[in-house]
């Protein structure tokens, strides 16, 4: 979210309640390898429901 006084400010993805971090203690988040994996999850979600597995 930000960064101050030395400090990273963090927030879960949906939302949530905000905190802080050491710069060193972080990484970016790998925005491409995250939507991927979302999509597949999604995709096995679908198939399943159009299988009758998941309502």
């Amino acid at each position: 979210m930000d960064h101050q006084d030395g400090f990273v400010w963090l927030r879960p993805e949906g939302g949530g309640t905000e905190w802080t971090a050491l710069p060193g203690d972080v990484r970016p988040l790998n925005v491409r390898e995250r939507a991927e994996e979302l999509m597949w999850t999604r995709v096995a979600r679908a198939n399943a429901r159009s299988r009758g597995e998941v309502l």
